[in-house]
């Protein structure tokens, strides 16, 4: 939920990005950094790097932590469907460390879940608490 101050600041942003010759559109970074600027939050550098942590968008003074993930339709309509894809998780390679030895993709789809389940837990789990997050 967007307070009507950060709705104004959204609009702005989006209208700046728009008007800007050099954005093509509005993903990825541009969309970080848009969402920064609308919840008034440092936003970091990303010549220094990107990280492969869960939020890509931190309050601090809240704890609160975002996945930020953006979505280009060319017609929006309330019937589209669309699923979101946020990281490749190699539970095969992983499976010893997740605690199923002898994963493999023949495994049943049941084991393969959970080995799914407890990769984002565990993802999730040290996220939150590398990046100080209270409030996912």
């Amino acid at each position: 939920m967007l307070t009507e101050n950060e709705i104004e600041r959204l609009r702005q942003a989006i209208i700046a990005t728009i008007a800007s010759p050099m954005i093509g559109s509005i993903e990825d970074y541009t969309w970080e950094a848009i969402f920064h600027y609308v919840k008034d939050i440092t936003l970091s550098d990303p010549a220094l790097g990107r990280s492969k942590l869960l939020y890509d968008a931190v309050d601090i003074q809240t704890a609160t932590g975002w996945s930020l993930k953006s979505l280009q339709l060319k017609n929006f309509m309330a019937t589209n469907t669309f699923s979101f894809v946020i990281q490749r998780a190699d539970i095969i390679k992983k499976a010893e460390e997740l605690g199923f030895p002898g994963l493999t993709e023949k495994s049943s789809p049941d084991e393969l879940g959970a080995a799914i389940i407890q990769h984002w837990n565990d993802k999730i789990i040290s996220s939150k608490s590398e990046q100080g997050v209270v409030n996912s």
